[in-house]
């Protein structure tokens, strides 16, 4: 019969397949041939080929035998993913009380963290760039002999949907083409760069407690709040890549203006700055306050010793820690009466005084949310300080090889 397929059809039904059956090796771990053939629908030589190609390029290797089927016959060769295949060059920027820090990490395509480094940053804007491409380019030299798949970028700021960074004051780089540089400098390779909060989300993801869950809201809290947003396995940007920015959600229109000149927004009420607001009013009402969270001798206040002052059981401190998660709560319901998630992921420095956090919310989030939504579960991050290296190894390796966008935008 005549094929009426174009060569440009021809090539991405290729492509297709060549998807179907990674996807279904790597979702199987160890599959045979034949039951590639049975899950995809592709006819067994159609998988017979594009199985011996992957393993040509030492994408897959066979590993073993399976069972024979009832009918007896020879017994099937096992084809899973070969770890050593690839790897992936991930590179998370990380802010801590104005403190830069680049993490980079080498991923296997069993995502397993091979390599790590990091090195904190003294330099912003413009030299911050170069100072993370000359760093970048050697720890790829250091991996010269490893097949590296792509660069998977994390970056704490508002990014638009081609890569540009939209408010980074932080790191002093506000409406800079980040994507494009980093491109640019690495012209060989696939650059993807994302949101640290959407990259710890993909990590989770991948690896963590989100493991396997298609609804799910990552939230985490520091000096400032983010979100990140998945429905039916789909992460939520929205139209400028600005989605899950719940900090300047008001809960309060007769609050205190934010710098954005709104009142009463999220950020104010539900992060550590509400700790620290408090605090400089206690200590204007001379209360006595404990010296882990205060040092009246050199004036400075410890922010992050709220957190275990109020699992020692600090009742001042529980009361900061306990109105804070209060709010947080307003901001939370409202996200889980819109998206209706299956699981809320907490990251962030919120974690430091888990045993309290995450038996609150949940209690919280039942008593003020509506069923049916509010069979919601909340649950801590467990890739810890490293999520969002892990979810920027996720991009390149969801992107550039199991290629999923392939198989979503064609069923």
């Amino acid at each position: 019969m005549k094929s009426f397929l174009k060569v440009g059809d021809q090539k991405f039904l290729q492509e297709l397949n060549r998807t179907l059956v990674i996807n279904t090796i790597y979702h199987y771990e160890s599959i045979s041939r034949i039951e590639i053939s049975k899950i995809t629908k592709l006819s067994q030589s159609t998988v017979s080929n594009v199985v011996e190609t992957l393993r040509n390029e030492g994408y897959v290797k066979e590993t073993g035998i399976g069972s024979s089927t009832k009918s007896g016959g020879r017994k099937p060769t096992l084809i899973s993913i070969n770890n050593q295949g690839a790897y992936i060059v991930s590179v998370a920027i990380v802010t801590e009380a104005f403190h830069i820090t680049l993490q980079l990490g080498l991923f296997d395509l069993g995502f397993n963290l091979i390599k790590e480094h990091e090195v904190e940053l003294n330099v912003k804007g413009v030299k911050l760039v170069d100072s993370i491409k000359s760093i970048v380019k050697g720890f790829i030299a250091e991996n010269a002999d490893k097949n590296i798949l792509g660069i998977g970028v994390s970056v704490p700021t508002v990014l638009n949907n081609e890569g540009v960074i939209y408010r980074g004051h932080l790191l002093e780089l506000d409406h800079y083409p980040l994507e494009k540089e980093l491109k640019k400098e690495f012209a060989r390779l696939p650059v993807l760069v994302e949101q640290e909060q959407h990259a710890a989300m993909l990590g989770e993801r991948a690896l963590g407690t989100g493991k396997n869950i298609a609804n799910i809201i990552y939230i985490t809290v520091g000096r400032g709040i983010g979100s990140s947003v998945m429905v039916n396995n789909q992460l939520i940007k929205g139209a400028d890549g600005a989605a899950g920015e719940i900090g300047h959600m008001s809960i309060n229109k007769y609050g205190e203006r934010c710098f954005c000149g709104k009142e009463g927004c999220l950020r104010l009420y539900a992060t550590e700055l509400a700790f620290i607001n408090k605090i400089k009013e206690a200590i204007n009402n001379e209360m006595d306050l404990p010296h882990k969270i205060y040092n009246p001798a050199v004036n400075q206040i410890f922010v992050k010793e709220v957190y275990k002052e109020a699992v020692n059981g600090d009742p001042f401190s529980r009361s900061l820690l306990t109105d804070l998660l209060e709010n947080l709560c307003l901001g939370l319901s409202n996200l889980i009466h819109i998206i209706n998630p299956e699981r809320i992921i907490v990251g962030g420095n919120l974690l430091n005084a888990k045993e309290i956090v995450i038996p609150y919310l949940n209690e919280k989030l039942k008593e003020i949310v509506e069923s049916p939504a509010d069979e919601v579960e909340v649950v801590e991050a467990n890739l810890g300080t490293k999520s969002s290296l892990f979810g920027a190894a996720s991009i390149i390796f969801d992107k550039h090889f199991l290629r999923r966008d392939l198989l979503i935008n064609n069923r």
